[in-house]
């Protein structure tokens, strides 16, 4: 289980280098979703009932257009986070490849959306003060607005983690059906969601710190938010812990004959140093099957001692000898003394 300290490293190594079209990517939907919103506007202007209807309905249908070219640029982060080929045209797979089943799971997704705002959307709608209102009536309506909007999108979030990695294995299991994507999402973040809320709710302060740059390092944030989601996916499905024992490894490799010729240069100068030695490590003792192989073993050395022992005798007993035959007198020498 990898932490949220190296998640968010992974997602940072991943985007080094990468910022400049992960921004445009993430610009590209965002004005799509803008441009929705300005068309319904336009094309259902009135405050009427049936004008509010149409235009969320025509919203809702451009929502879940937009969301294939949404799901497009996860797929694309998936990319880039393996260190695979990646470009903005990659915002378009899935409109290439069967875009019915981000469809179904994305309307399933705005189906949950609408409920969970629709307090605010009716209370919004509803209570709206006329030109004549107050101060006071507008701020009231403003604040509790403002309140309901604020639940209703933590419930929405907390409510549709569990099919957060929908998406995901979509792009990694073509041949799965939206309902079947969405089930094995379930079975993934079972055990998980405590985690990925967390993870979540650590992107807060830097969201608050945006306000200092006027909402430009939001450009920056949501990127790094969307990358390190992908990195939970992938330790979700082994691919992180599989990355990490080949970093360590080749770490090792890259460490290790370094060592190695260090040992071995101490060694080379040692022998110069010590070329030769006085002593030599004792011998192994010799392990025996049984005792009677000790014992023959045994009587075996004994007898060769005592035949070297007597091969000792033998000679001293034969030097002697042979001085006592070389002191004799030689026949010529009783010859030479006879002349004398």
């Amino acid at each position: 289980m990898t932490s949220r300290r190296e998640l968010k490293n992974y997602a940072k190594q991943a985007m080094s280098g990468k910022y400049g079209i992960l921004i445009l990517a993430f610009v590209a939907v965002q004005a799509l979703a803008l441009i929705s919103s300005m068309i319904s506007s336009a094309l259902f202007p009135g405050e009427e009932t049936i004008d509010i209807v149409l235009s969320y309905a025509f919203t809702f249908i451009l929502t879940l257009l937009i969301n294939v070219v949404a799901a497009g640029m996860n797929y694309m982060y998936l990319n880039i986070a393996r260190g695979k080929v990646y470009s903005l045209n990659d915002l378009f797979y899935f409109y290439r490849h069967h875009p019915d089943r981000v469809i179904v799971a994305g309307f399933f997704m705005a189906v949950l959306n609408l409920l969970t705002m629709l307090p605010y959307t009716i209370y919004s709608n509803a209570n709206l003060p006329g030109e004549d209102a107050s101060v006071e009536v507008l701020i009231t309506w403003l604040y509790t607005g403002v309140v309901l909007m604020i639940v209703g999108m933590i419930v929405y979030q907390i409510l549709v983690i569990p099919l957060e990695m929908t998406y995901y294995i979509l792009a990694d299991k073509p041949e799965l059906k939206s309902t079947e994507s969405m089930k094995e999402s379930l079975e993934m973040m079972h055990g998980n969601f405590g985690r990925y809320l967390m993870l979540k709710i650590s992107f807060i302060p830097l969201m608050f710190l945006s306000v200092f740059t006027f909402y430009i390092a939001l450009l920056w944030i949501f990127p790094y938010m969307a990358m390190t989601e992908v990195m939970f996916y992938r330790d979700l499905t082994g691919e992180l812990k599989v990355q990490k024992e080949e970093e360590e490894r080749a770490a090792r490799d890259y460490v290790n004959p370094m060592f190695d010729s260090h040992s071995q240069s101490e060694q080379s100068q040692e022998e110069q140093t010590h070329p030769q030695q006085f002593w030599r490590m004792p011998e192994e003792p010799v392990s025996y099957e049984n005792e009677d192989e000790q014992n023959i073993t045994d009587n075996t050395e004994m007898q060769n001692v005592q035949a070297d022992m007597d091969d000792k005798k033998e000679q001293n007993d034969s030097a002697p000898k042979e001085e006592e035959e070389d002191n004799e007198p030689k026949p010529w020498d009783e010859y030479f003394d006879s002349l004398k």
